[in-house]
């Protein structure tokens, strides 16, 4: 294991203090957080970044600088190796500069623990923008990121380390929950979930992956179950998540905000819950254009509107055979060899208002199969839309969407 710790400059020298291991009956006195780290936490190697001053600055009552002395007291016991001329200016160059010399001293796969006891100015806020960087850029294995809590010091002058290592994890399961919220993609989260051994973070885990795959593969019914278990899987998970990370309650909040919205147990029960499925739907087509997946948005727009007629005549929508009806009647009703569709009688029957958008958004004004099969074929056709044309008529197809949802009295049944 590698340490990597900074080392200041005290005209009045540091003060002997016992340090005090976080996790462990451990504890070790000296003037230095750095022996302490080497005592407590046995690193193969340590590297102390060094501003000029402290490398050189000798203090009050001291015949050698702090670094000398320091450098005396590890040299035997581990492999001590100084980072010099860091930075002490406040400009953007210094921070950058400074940010490289803390990422160059590790390799890939490397583990590392972050003392920042002794860092100055911007160091403890670069230290944890480090440690998120080398965990994916490197693959870096973070063991701690501890603080010498010097002012925290008891009555008998020992002073607690603690590790600030679950505030990165907090960062981490931000990021990911963001991630998921902002795109659906819940891969980061639900491996988070998963490194943790109980039953119901594993199962939370599994929904989070169904509604992310349902999502991404246009699966609208794997969605909605994944969905309709969401708020309780999250109840179940709560408490054992925030164990570990006491935060990450509220960021579940959001995630059952956002997601439970799809949920419905049964979605494919069209007896009892058809309007219930529909409406639900039709938040999965906003999600997707609210999100930019466009090109989902139009498939399960598209696919929405025999899926309304197949309500209308009270068939299952997911029979290939009902659904080439309705996709008939959406075209007119007859095949090109004459032969007319036995609902076209009572969709000839059905209200102007009902009927209208309808024909106006499958193939009339807004041509929504057509324009799904140029994005689906990516453009592979004579004349193919422009990017901004599909994404303009994509929102007004939306609102074509919703204009029909109200026309035709889709209400949630009691579920």
């Amino acid at each position: 294991m590698k340490a990597i710790s900074f080392l200041g400059f005290n005209k009045r020298g540091y003060q002997e203090t016992t340090y005090i291991h976080p996790t462990q009956n451990n504890e070790f006195t000296t003037k230095f957080i750095q022996e302490a780290l080497v005592e407590l936490y046995s690193p193969d190697t340590l590297y102390v970044l060094l501003t000029k001053t402290a490398e050189t600055g000798i203090p009050d009552g001291e015949t050698e600088s702090t670094w000398n002395t320091l450098n005396n007291k590890l040299a035997s016991k581990v492999n001590l190796q100084p980072i010099k001329d860091v930075p002490e200016g406040h400009s953007n160059d210094d921070i950058w500069k400074l940010f490289g010399m803390l990422t160059d001293c590790l390799q890939d796969g490397d583990c590392v623990l972050f003392d920042i006891t002794n860092g100055f100015r911007s160091l403890p806020v670069l230290a944890l923008v480090a440690v998120s960087y080398l965990r994916v850029v490197r693959q870096v294995e973070i063991k701690g990121l501890i603080y010498g809590a010097f002012d925290a010091k008891t009555s008998d002058n020992k002073t607690p380390i603690f590790d600030l290592l679950p505030i990165v994890s907090l960062l981490e399961w931000t990021s990911a929950t963001n991630l998921f919220i902002k795109t659906g993609n819940g891969e980061a989260l639900s491996t988070l979930l998963l490194e943790s051994k109980e039953t119901t973070t594993q199962n939370l885990a599994t929904s989070i992956q169904g509604i992310a795959q349902g999502l991404q593969l246009l699966r609208p019914m794997d969605v909605m179950r994944e969905s309709a278990i969401l708020p309780d899987r999250i109840s179940d998970a709560a408490s054992s998540v925030s164990i570990s990370t006491p935060q990450f309650a509220a960021l579940l909040g959001r995630i059952k905000e956002d997601y439970s919205t799809f949920g419905l147990q049964n979605p494919t029960d069209y007896q009892n819950y058809p309007q219930s499925s529909l409406l639900r739907q039709l938040k999965m087509v906003e999600w997707y254009a609210a999100k930019g997946q466009t090109v989902q948005a139009l498939s399960m727009a598209r696919e929405w509107l025999p899926s309304l007629l197949c309500y209308h005549f009270k068939l299952d929508p997911l029979g290939k055979e009902n659904r080439e009806e309705m996709e008939l009647l959406l075209n007119g009703g007859k095949t090109k060899d004459g032969k007319e569709s036995k609902y076209l009688d009572d969709w000839s029957k059905l209200s102007r208002d009902k009927k209208k958008p309808l024909n106006k958004l499958w193939g009339g004004d807004f041509n929504l199969a057509n324009l799904r099969n140029d994005v689906l074929h990516a453009g592979f056709r004579k004349n193919p839309k422009n990017a901004q044309d599909i994404l303009e008529q994509t929102q007004n197809i939306i609102k074509e969407l919703q204009n029909i949802a109200q026309k035709w009295n889709l209400e949630n049944e009691q579920v």
